[in-house]
């Protein structure tokens, strides 16, 4: 809690906190999972790790939630105090997963009035950040379950969709509920509408039909939604995955700063 100081923040992080476990508590008693790597049994709830929002988030004026599908190698860990505590050794440049998404950020906080080619480096961006201990952005993964496994480059959607099934969406919505939390204007995903995950359990998550049947604005390969949080509404953009092998400017940040302030 040593990088929350505002009062806002540390509520609003010990909210978090709380739904946390109450998540955990759903699913610490399901069956054990089979780890693909050596065949053993574990417990569902050693593959937990939960995730949230960094400081200066509830004080941005554009607050960025940033949604993807699992997150790899951090079971057992609370993501935001891990991040916290390395980003000063994280070279943000070689991981296409945070350079965007410091990309996005930069650009949405200059509403979209800085072009691609004169972005700063993205570890320029993240140094900034640290420095001031001013992010401005959420991430988060519908699953909760890490996937751990040596060739975790690729969804692991067995893991995903046991993930969603073992937390009963259907008596308690802890996906929305964190959404809710988090109060976001801009939801940024990483096309978790493509399938892998099952239709059923995704409907669970969020509204649903939100990205399937053409519903939405196409802008190239991404999509713009409405996407209502409780009595709010907030821009819901679906890209490819944040790791995906695709161009930074023409996939990632062009569509974006286009939905969102109407900027070539």
């Amino acid at each position: 809690m040593k990088y929350f100081t505002d009062k806002t923040e540390i509520k609003k992080r010990n909210e978090l906190i709380s739904l946390m476990n109450d998540w955990r508590n759903t699913i610490k008693n399901k069956g054990k999972i089979v780890f693909f790597d050596d065949g053993k049994e574990y417990d569902a709830i050693d593959y937990f790790n939960s995730d949230g929002f960094f400081p200066g988030y509830f004080s941005a004026k554009h607050r960025v939630l940033f949604i993807a599908r699992e997150a790899r190698y951090f079971s057992g860990e609370d993501r935001i105090e891990y991040e916290l505590e390395n980003f000063d050794s994280l070279n943000a440049t070689k991981y296409s997963y945070w350079r965007r998404i410091l990309y996005l950020t930069y650009g949405i906080r200059h509403e979209g009035k800085v072009k691609f080619e004169d972005l700063p480096n993205a570890n320029d961006i993240l140094e900034e950040m640290r420095k001031s201990n001013d992010y401005g952005f959420a991430i988060m993964n519908i699953s909760k379950y890490s996937n751990d496994r040596d060739d975790g480059g690729n969804a692991d959607f067995s893991l995903i969709n046991r993930f969603l099934s073992d937390s009963e969406l259907d008596k308690r919505n802890f996906v929305m509920e964190e959404i809710a939390l988090l109060s976001p204007n801009i939801v940024i995903t990483a096309n978790l509408w493509n399938g892998g995950i099952c239709e059923n359990l995704i409907n669970l998550a969020f509204p649903k039909n939100l990205f399937s049947n053409g519903i939405g604005t196409k802008n190239g390969e991404a999509y713009l939604n409405d996407f209502e949080i409780g009595d709010k509404n907030a821009k819901l953009i679906d890209l490819y995955h944040f790791s995906s092998r695709k161009s930074d400017e023409d996939y990632f940040y062009n569509p974006v700063m286009n939905f969102i302030f109407n900027h070539n």
